[in-house]
């Protein structure tokens, strides 16, 4: 419970996509929450900002104040895909992030059961090693141990989802077949 002189809670999501989208949603619509967090168009950064989301532009070329960005966060999202290097948002927000651990609670970073591998039809759980066969998922792993990491110098809980598979309205894998894609 919230104390009544208190600010609401605020989620910052680095990558605002499908996912931390519809998890945006429900806390606006649930109410009490302020939400936030990165978009690479600026054109959806404005659609977004229209929705009552505080949207930040993060590309190659464009770099959010972090400091700005992050005050008063209470919980992390990050759902944006990582590269080579681990995740790019937590490389560039890190040390904003670190002074405004006084506020954040808890992080939450979305990963993939695809860091497993191929298991032949066996069943996995959070037990299994992770064993990659691709390196978008060998990404995964190293951006998850960089968040776990982090969350240990902050003293922070970070929270491991291993999604598998994104499904919505022309997201699923027949929409994915239809398209040639799959």
């Amino acid at each position: 419970m919230r104390n009544a002189g208190a600010p609401a809670p605020r989620l910052f999501a680095f990558g605002l996509g499908y996912s931390a989208m519809r998890l945006a949603e429900q806390l606006l619509e649930a109410g009490g929450w302020r939400v936030a967090g990165t978009v690479r168009d600026p054109a959806r950064a404005e659609a977004l900002r229209a929705r009552g989301v505080e949207a930040f532009v993060f590309s190659d070329a464009v770099e959010p104040d972090w400091g700005e960005a992050l005050a008063g966060s209470t919980h992390i999202l990050a759902s944006a895909p990582p590269d080579d290097g681990g995740d790019p948002a937590l490389r560039a927000a890190k040390i904003a992030m670190a002074h405004s651990v006084v506020s954040i609670q808890a992080c939450v970073y979305l990963s993939t059961t695809g860091i497993y591998g191929d298991r032949s039809g066996a069943w996995v759980d959070e037990s299994y090693e992770p064993r990659p066969t691709r390196q978008r998922s060998r990404r995964r792993v190293l951006a998850e141990a960089q968040w776990r990491a982090f969350g240990g110098r902050i003293g922070r809980p970070v929270a491991v989802l291993r999604l598998a598979g994104i499904y919505g309205p022309g997201r699923s894998p027949f929409q994915a077949l239809r398209d040639g894609t799959a």
